[in-house]
């Protein structure tokens, strides 16, 4: 089992948001097997996304759920929060991502690539201060390009104060929540990310899915 509570309890904040904060919503089972998992790929690094390691802030290994019964679980959870139809729900990243000691503790806040409809954080390890930060005041048009976006001076003079303004929404999250919110179109960051290991697993409703990492393509 992956969720305590039907996730779907969240699904009018989320659509009416653009994200939500699903607190303690894990199983005890299901958090012991991130942080397995976490140890696991640290030491031997077997799964570990060569193409994707972010020199100086993250490292990202390709998750890999326990069984087909906790895949399918997180699928009709996440399908209904979302509202995306089960038929065509589709996985475009599942990467533990685990933050550089020395990461930039306050990045360029971005969007994620065009095939990151919801993207879904499940915290594994959290240092103190680390949190997601989104900015759902800001420009919420969705990322057309099959990368990722950061803001720049050019968009935002302020940038370097843009985490002291009112609208940074720090989320606070614990091991055992889920957070997800709209990460092509939302601008977001995590902030004090320095030693963070966290599970992202990105998804869309559209069957597009850049890395070849949608272990539900045989059921579509």
């Amino acid at each position: 089992m992956i969720f305590k509570y039907d996730p779907a309890t969240l699904r009018e904040e989320l659509h009416q948001k653009g994200y939500a904060h699903l607190k303690d919503v894990l199983s005890d089972d299901f958090v012991g097997y991130l942080k397995d998992f976490y140890e696991t790929s640290m030491k031997d690094a077997e799964n570990e996304s060569e193409d994707w390691k972010i020199a100086g802030k993250k490292r990202q290994f390709v998750f890999n759920f326990p069984s087909t019964e906790a895949a399918r679980e997180f699928k009709t959870g996440l399908a209904r929060l979302t509202g995306i139809d089960e038929n065509t729900f589709t996985i475009s990243e599942r990467h533990l991502k685990v933050y550089d000691e020395k990461a930039n503790p306050y990045p360029a806040p971005h969007k994620d690539r065009s095939a990151s409809s919801y993207s879904i954080g499940l915290p594994v390890f959290l240092p103190k201060g680390s949190t997601v930060c989104l900015f759902p005041d800001l420009d919420a048009a969705p990322n057309t390009e099959d990368h990722a976006v950061f803001l720049t001076e050019r968009d935002r003079p302020d940038i370097e104060k843009i985490y002291e303004k009112e609208n940074a929404l720090m989320l606070n999250e614990s091991v055992g929540d889920i957070v997800i919110f709209l990460g092509s179109a939302l601008w977001h960051e995590r902030v004090r990310g320095a030693g963070t290991a966290v599970l992202y697993v990105k998804v869309n409703g559209e069957g597009v899915d850049p890395l070849g990492e949608n272990i539900y393509a045989a059921a579509m």
